[in-house]
């Protein structure tokens, strides 16, 4: 059975693209009732009619979903959309470390006539046309199936493309290095010329120095932040580390980031991490407040964006001299809302 539903759940898309809202009237009884003993209190929004199969779209417990059953009043399954921040932690660190390049299309918590639950997250490689993923985790988080490429295969692709020279550099420091009658030939001395710093357009560095050129006590230092953002950092009169970030397409100020003192740490954020690294050693390397420009507004609502923060937590390596890095945000109340997979830009803690 499980491995039917598991099918059903690979179909979805194509099932969705052929519903047919009908009136309740023209859903059977015996659909009513398999409704009415599945679930105790509801309400129903729309019904549609797929082949073979009639799919109730309603609200329990305040909660949106679609619960989907056979023609012959059988119910099979039901799902409620999820966000990121409300899946299992282990859930979306597979996801980050392993599909770097890839964007999350869609989350669903699904629950079956057998009482197996769990959740199904649509993946797909960042840019358009690119084809659908699907892994499918337990309610812990751990991944049962998925229809995604191999990860090693995914993040061995993803440093290629994001470090073209690096092949080569390998290829050049194994040419160099091969024995000859036991010696070690030196490997081909290469004069590359160095890289120039990045450097703004002149209406965002005279912006900059308008906003913050009598405030600063150092800097800027300028940073290109994903091929999209100019980023100034700075350290003001006070002796505190800020950030100026502009976007470089139309030359506007986005936001400033504000890094906090240790003293100034949100408690609740400092509370997610105390139990989400439990029983490990780790270190909180910065945590950095970001406020928007106040003339900045949200293309999909038109509203300014509430601040946020953005913390990084380091810990060893086990066997290395090596650290990793842990990069969450928190929204302005203080709760998690999103793992980061890479760097902010070459400023961020490595």
């Amino acid at each position: 059975m499980r491995k039917i539903v598991l099918a059903l759940l690979l179909m979805l898309p194509m099932i969705a693209g052929a519903q047919t809202k009908i009136k309740e009237t023209a859903v059977p009884r015996s659909v009513l009732l398999a409704l009415e003993r599945t679930y105790e209190s509801y309400k129903v929004r729309t019904w549609y009619q797929a082949p073979g199969q009639y799919v109730a779209e309603l609200v329990i417990d305040g909660q949106n979903g679609r619960a989907y059953f056979t023609a012959g009043g059988d119910w099979q399954y039901s799902t409620f959309p999820v966000k990121e921040e409300e899946c299992p932690t282990m859930m979306n660190t597979y996801f980050v470390n392993n599909y770097p390049g890839y964007r999350v299309k869609s989350i669903e918590y699904v629950e079956e006539m057998n009482g197996d639950n769990y959740y199904r997250m649509i993946i797909a490689r960042k840019g358009i046309g690119e084809e659908d993923c699907e892994m499918l985790f337990d309610t812990r988080g751990k991944l049962m199936k998925s229809t995604a490429p191999n990860p090693e295969a995914v993040k061995r692709d993803y440093y290629s493309q994001n470090n073209p020279d690096a092949d080569e550099k390998k290829v050049n420091e194994k040419t160099g290095t091969e024995k000859t009658k036991g010696k070690r030939r030196p490997a081909p001395k290469v004069d590359e010329p160095e890289e120039e710093p990045f450097v703004p357009s002149q209406k965002i560095a005279e912006m900059f120095e308008k906003a913050f050129g009598k405030r600063k006590k150092a800097g800027p230092e300028w940073v290109l932040r994903n091929g999209e953002y100019a980023v100034a950092y700075f350290t003001n009169a006070q002796k505190v580390e800020m950030e100026a970030v502009y976007q470089i397409a139309d030359d506007s100020h986005l936001m400033t980031g504000k890094t906090l003192a240790k003293e100034r740490y949100n408690n609740s954020i400092l509370k997610y991490i105390e139990e989400k690294f439990s029983g490990e050693k780790y270190k909180i390397e910065k945590m950095v407040v970001y406020e928007y420009d106040s003339k900045f507004r949200d293309p999909s609502d038109g509203k300014k964006p509430k601040p946020y923060t953005y913390v990084v937590v380091s810990q060893k390596v086990k066997g290395s001299k090596d650290r990793k890095f842990t990069r969450l945000e928190f929204n302005s109340n203080g709760q998690f809302r999103n793992l980061l997979a890479q760097p902010l830009d070459e400023r961020d803690v490595q």
